[in-house]
């Protein structure tokens, strides 16, 4: 770890309020983002067009087979449009055509009598007029010609052309007529009228009729068609374009085609045009995403939305796998083999998150992500749905994370499942061989690896540039091995002992509420290394009676005291100890009074005015439940190791313990700790439990089974 000793912490203080920087750092957030979803990485594409002399030869940098999809769903409309069409008989069309024609000389011969009902050739021609627009009413279809012609015919003749207009019209009715048919229908039932032996103005208002009036009895059957339509276009093969590597695609001179802009766009090497409808869109649904990201952490998260580290921290773990599948997405195709989205190695910022900040915080990144990742590819869903499954496996597979060896093992898991994942993927389309099917799994091995890489190589450096803490760093720190650990057992051997008793307290109090065990215990392990600077002032490290502060005054006695947390930070800080041990350090004492040299300094000092704050520690007070915890193990230990319990151990502990708690609650400073009434009843439990178990009561030998005890240890050692 002595490598990572001289990076530097990334310092985010700019001077500004807290909420500009929030803005600021917002701003830029997004600016990023949309420079990454909209911009290409790799410079010096082609910018060809249709129709275009080819200002250059351009080979294929690779083997690549790949559907042309406009000629593809070009061959397929042919094939529908060319698909047979199935028609089935309208059977109402025949009888509605000759009911028709029946109501058509039922009102013919109303009007003739009413015309012929006139009194004089003026209301006659009057009446006429009228009877004309009476017939033809909805007959629309009929011209109005026709319509005079039959009024002008005399009744006689109005039968037989009635009758003669159904027998030919029933006759040609009879046999089908489709849409294409329906002309040459008209003109048989014209020729058909124009045959009979009639005067010649009769026949041809028959004929007017008949063509006016005859409709189409087959009809188009769309569900059979489209039955038809559909089973021809999956007929089709799709058009593949096959290129081998090193093929001429272009040379320089030759009119640019569509399928060299088609293997051009394939293989990334064709600068896309901007659709600037597109690029609005794509805007629209990142900001969108981000105020709904942004909206959850201020709302659920306010701990994480109001730590300026942590936002950029989750800011730069989006920015980095963005641009990671922004190469990944800048690769050109070399075969269908490999789907490079699978690549994206989502689950690394999934395990990193969980490791420094939590698996809940871990979840919401992960979400966001992918999103972010679909739009990148195109709304490639699969590629989302793959990163988004292998984070939430990265998750779960460091939510006990405590070596560094976990984060390989979280590889693997994602590795595993991702084989699945996409061996189902492949299976929900048609099998495109086992080279394929392989590639793809592959890269969702790969995936693993990497994942496990940057995990592993990026901690920490995160750990260190942020002041975040992982578990690890937190096992690192509690070994006896650590220097600031084995310089307190060599200088300051009573605080050492006392560490380690009160690192058991404060665990096991940590573990029964909730809280984090860990930090607590190593918390506990470094909260009094400020006393190695003066450990003889201590009570712990007293040597016989003395008592060095016997010869000081109690002002001076005070502010030796209180001189061990500023001493323990500066210690912590030199020795790049992680900024949240720093707080307990600070934290661990909060404002409590020095009670015992205070009284001593107002016996002392009776005609002198005594400050109270001068005898209190600088704070502050516990800003979070762990520094919380070691503050009442941190009393209760010295307490209880001041006083002698020989008899009735669990309750006199008791006693004392629950006392120091409530003290410390009624003073006020438990308030800023989040801890609730209920979780300090369950810590008061568990400092009992531990310390009756240390504080036991001693078993008392009868004389003559001591006796025995002397004789066998004397024979004993005669024999040796």
């Amino acid at each position: 770890m002595s490598g990572f000793k001289s990076f530097k912490k990334i310092d985010l203080n700019i001077k500004l309020s807290p909420k500009a920087k929030k803005t600021l750092w917002g701003i830029i957030f997004i600016f990023i983002i949309c420079l990454i979803l909209t911009i290409d990485l790799i410079p010096g594409k082609l910018d060809l067009e249709i129709g275009q002399v080819s200002y250059t030869d351009i080979e294929a940098p690779g083997n690549l087979t790949f559907i042309d999809e406009e000629r593809t769903e070009e061959l397929r409309r042919l094939a529908a449009e060319d698909a047979r069409k199935e028609y089935k008989e309208d059977s109402g069309v025949n009888k509605s055509v000759i009911n028709r024609l029946g109501i058509f000389f039922e009102r013919i011969k109303n009007s003739k009598e009413k015309i012929l009902a006139a009194e004089d050739e003026e209301i006659r021609e009057k009446v006429f007029i009228e009877e004309i627009e009476e017939v033809k009413g909805d007959f629309t279809e009929i011209n109005e010609e026709v319509i005079i012609s039959f009024l002008q015919t005399p009744p006689e003749a109005i039968e037989v052309l009635e009758a003669e207009a159904i027998r030919l019209m029933d006759a040609r009715l009879k046999d089908t007529i489709f849409e294409e048919e329906l002309p040459e229908a008209r003109e048989e039932l014209v020729k058909q009228a124009m045959e009979l032996e009639l005067d010649r103005e009769y026949k041809i208002a028959l004929a007017g009729l008949l063509e006016s009036t005859v409709k189409v009895n087959m009809i188009l059957d769309e569900e059979a068609t489209g039955e038809n339509q559909e089973r021809a276009m999956k007929e089709v093969k799709p058009r593949t374009i096959t290129v081998q590597e090193g093929e001429m695609i272009v040379r320089k001179g030759d009119i640019v085609s569509e399928d060299v802009i088609k293997i051009l766009q394939e293989f990334g090497l064709q600068k896309p045009g901007v659709n600037y409808l597109s690029l609005a869109g794509m805007i629209i649904s990142l900001l969108i995403i981000i105020a709904t990201g942004s909206i959850y952490f201020y709302k659920y998260k306010p701990e994480i939305w109001n730590d300026q580290k942590k936002m950029v921290f989750l800011q730069l773990m989006i920015i980095f796998i963005l641009l990671l599948a922004k190469l990944v997405n800048s690769i050109p195709p070399q075969a269908d083999s490999f789907h490079f989205p699978y690549l994206v190695p989502v689950a690394a910022a999934s395990i990193l998150t969980t490791v420094l900040i939590g698996r809940d915080v871990a979840v919401i990144l992960t979400v966001f992500i992918t999103f972010l990742v679909a739009l990148l590819f195109n709304n490639n869903y699969n590629a989302a749905l793959v990163g988004f499954i292998s984070g939430l496996v990265g998750i779960f597979s460091v939510s006990r994370f405590s070596q560094r060896n976990d984060l390989v093992r979280a590889g693997f898991y994602v590795s595993g499942v991702l084989m699945i994942l996409i061996t189902g993927l492949k299976m929900v389309n048609p099998f495109t061989g086992w080279v394929d099917f392989i590639g793809h799994i592959s890269m969702g091995v790969l995936n693993g690896v990497i994942v496990a890489i940057l995990a592993n190589g990026l901690l920490p450096y995160l750990e260190n540039g942020f002041g975040l803490t992982s578990s690890a760093k937190l096992l690192e720190l509690s070994n006896p091995g650590q220097e600031l650990i084995k310089r307190l057992l060599v200088e300051a051997p009573g605080t050492y002992h006392h560490c380690v008793i009160v690192g058991n307290l404060a665990e096991s109090a940590a573990e029964n509420i909730g809280a984090d065990p860990l930090l607590t215990r190593v918390g506990a392990y470094y909260h009094d290394i400020g006393k190695m600077k003066r450990p003889y002032f201590f009570v712990e490290n007293y040597y016989g009676n003395q008592n060095p502060h016997k010869k000081l005054t109690a002002n001076l006695s005070a502010l030796i005291i209180k001189s061990h947390i500023k001493d323990g930070v500066e210690l912590a800080r030199e020795h790049k100890l992680p900024e949240i041990i720093i707080d307990i350090i600070e934290q661990h004492h909060g404002t409590n009074s020095i009670s015992y040299f205070y009284q001593e300094a107002l016996e002392d000092s009776k005609h002198e005015e005594i400050k109270e704050s001068d005898f209190r520690y600088d704070g502050p007070k516990p800003q979070f439940k762990e520094a919380a915890i070691l503050m009442l193990a941190d009393i209760v230990e010295a307490a209880v190791r001041s006083k002698d319990f020989n008899k009735n151990n669990h309750n006199r502990i008791e006693g004392v313990v629950r006392e120091l708690i409530r003290d410390k609650l009624i003073a006020g400073q438990l308030d800023e700790s989040a801890l609730t009434l209920r979780e300090l009843d369950i810590i008061a439990d568990s400092f009992v439990k531990v310390l009756t178990g240390i504080y036991h009561q001693r078993v008392e030998y009868p004389e003559n089974v001591l006796k025995e005890m002397k004789r066998a240890d004397k024979n004993g050692n005669n024999r040796n």
